[in-house]
């Protein structure tokens, strides 16, 4: 079974790259979301997923475990095959995806092509348990929530955007440096200390 490659990307396209590997040439198809993220020329490692059919083998690569780990989760799906999958990952980020599962939320799917509302029901139902025990996943979403709740808070607070990301981000670090879980009220209130300590 294929885990990773690591290698030079030769090739990129939006919907697939090939990565030079030891004088090999290996064609793997992408995501936009992982697409977006490497660039031509660039060294790199992509965790795999691969399916073998009758006459060939297609190897699958993202640029975040997460997203390989929804890939093959939603390849489960009957219905979904590596495409459709692909064009899921294409469409919506990898919180969406968590996000409408959870939540049970239809409309977060309607948008992307060839997924209608019978599909993402289906969806639902069959990945809503699996989502919520893969820790990955789950710390993920909720890191990258707790983030987004702390920036919308500072700059109510009056801060400017870049300013209070840049901060939050440091916050953020400097806990799991020290392998501390933090809440909401805990990073805002780290955050205002940063922010006044860099303006004394």
């Amino acid at each position: 079974m294929f885990y990773f490659i690591k290698g030079k990307i030769y090739l990129k396209t939006p919907t697939y790259v090939i990565i030079e590997n030891n004088g090999v040439g290996y064609f793997v198809e992408v995501s936009l979301q992982t697409s977006q993220r490497i660039e031509e020329g660039e060294e790199i490692m992509l965790y795999l997923s691969h399916f073998v059919s009758e006459d060939k083998i297609n190897l699958y690569g993202f640029k975040e475990k997460e997203e390989r780990e929804l890939f093959q989760l939603l390849v489960t799906v009957p219905g979904i095959g590596p495409k459709v999958a692909l064009r899921i990952l294409s469409g919506l980020t990898t919180e969406e995806i968590y996000h409408g599962i959870v939540s049970e939320d239809v409309n977060i799917f309607k948008n992307v092509p060839g997924i209608g509302k019978k599909t993402a029901e289906r969806m639902i139902v069959e990945l809503k348990q699996k989502v919520e025990k893969i820790p990955i996943l789950v710390d993920n979403y909720k890191e990258k929530e707790l983030i987004s709740n702390a920036i919308e808070a500072l700059i109510i607070l009056g801060y400017k955007r870049r300013e209070a990301l840049n901060v939050v981000m440091e916050v953020v670090k400097d806990y799991k440096d020290h392998k501390k879980s933090l809440t909401i009220e805990e990073l805002i209130k780290e955050a205002l200390k940063k922010m006044s300590w860099k303006k004394g």
